[in-house]
Parts: structure tokens; C-alpha cells; sequence
């Protein structure tokens, strides 16, 4: 083992116990902190669903203010 290996290897371990992800709960693109479920950390697509609880709150919003809907959708002849 090299001498930055016997440096760095405590180092990781010790960093790796203030992870609140373990193996039993790996963090991935399925994980419910990545995903859009209606709270803040998950940005994710879900089921349409795009964003944290404020980013589909604030989308919500604006999406008012627009002339354009599913109905009347923005293309090149209405642009």
C-alpha cells in the first residue's frame, strides 16, 4: 500500500460515516430524494412531474400568466 493509500483510506471512512446514504439505501435515480414526489429535495421526473415542492408550486404560478395551454400550444404559426 502506497503511503497516500495509507493516508487516504481513514480519511474516507471517516467521511463515509457522515453519509446518510449506506448501502442498504444507495442514492441512485430511483431513490426518493431524486425523484419529484411533492417534497423539496427530489427534481426528478415523476408521472410529468418535474422539480422540488417549490420549483411546481412557482411553475403552477406563472403557468397562469401564459397565453398558451394544451389546447392553444406554442408553434411556428402561432410564434
Amino acid at each position: 500500500m502506497s503511503r497516500l493509500e495509507d493516508v487516504s483510506l481513514p480519511y474516507r471512512d471517516q467521511n463515509l460515516a457522515r453519509n446518510g446514504y449506506d448501502n442498504n439505501d444507495e442514492y441512485n435515480g430511483s431513490h426518493s430524494n431524486a425523484l419529484s414526489n411533492g417534497d423539496e429535495q427530489g427534481k426528478g421526473e415523476v408521472n410529468g412531474s418535474v422539480g422540488g415542492a417549490t420549483d411546481i408550486k412557482t411553475r403552477e404560478k406563472e403557468l397562469v400568466k401564459n397565453k398558451f395551454t394544451a389546447n392553444k400550444q406554442y408553434n411556428a404559426s402561432t410564434a
